[in-house]
């Protein structure tokens, strides 16, 4: 992600130095996590940067003000955590597994609440845009995309083919979603 002048990279694995941190995107500077978890998103938002793992024990969420000091927070619950975002003031975050709250969202990437999505789908990625939150899930066993205004009341959309939806996106007045294994499409 990209914010207060730098962009910030998170991994899921490493001894310790599980951020990154660049001014020009070419030269990286590792960094220390505030845990050893599995971090796999990193947003920027309200001059905070928050990342959120899969892996940890009730410390599945980090903050961090300049991208290389982190400090660890309590996330709803222990859920797989695979995507955060930030928009309409409030910073959004989905699961693809755990309980059946699958979201949570926190107005200061510190306090989260746990809130509960359309289907308990592997959510692999959210975005903003638009004035609404997008999520896309990789599970076949129902509803694969699902929206909302607020991050608190999700509804489900149609997908245009059914498949393992990895990653969505907003720019330029469009959301974009990619999926790994739609054949010809």
């Amino acid at each position: 992600t990209y914010g207060n002048g730098k962009f910030v990279a998170v991994a899921q694995s490493g001894e310790g130095d599980r951020v990154m941190t660049s001014e020009d995107g070419i030269t990286w500077t590792a960094g220390a996590s505030a845990a050893d978890n599995g971090w796999l998103s990193v947003t920027y938002g309200n001059g905070l940067f928050v990342a959120v793992a899969f892996t940890g024990e009730g410390n599945r969420v980090m903050t961090s003000e300049d991208g290389i000091t982190w400090t660890a927070r309590a996330s709803a619950a222990d859920n797989f955590w695979t995507s955060v975002t930030y928009g309409n003031r409030l910073f959004v975050a989905v699961a693809s597994g755990g309980n059946d709250k699958l979201v949570m969202i926190s107005p200061d990437g510190i306090n989260w609440t746990a809130q509960t999505s359309v289907e308990d789908n592997n959510w692999n990625s959210v975005t903003y845009g638009d004035g609404k939150f997008v999520a896309v899930s990789s599970s076949d066993n129902g509803n694969q995309v699902m929206t909302s205004p607020d991050g608190i009341t999700w509804t489900a959309q149609n997908v245009a083919y059914r498949g393992t939806w990895a990653s969505v996106t907003y720019g330029n007045g469009l959301f974009v979603a990619v999926a790994s294994n739609i054949i010809g499409n």
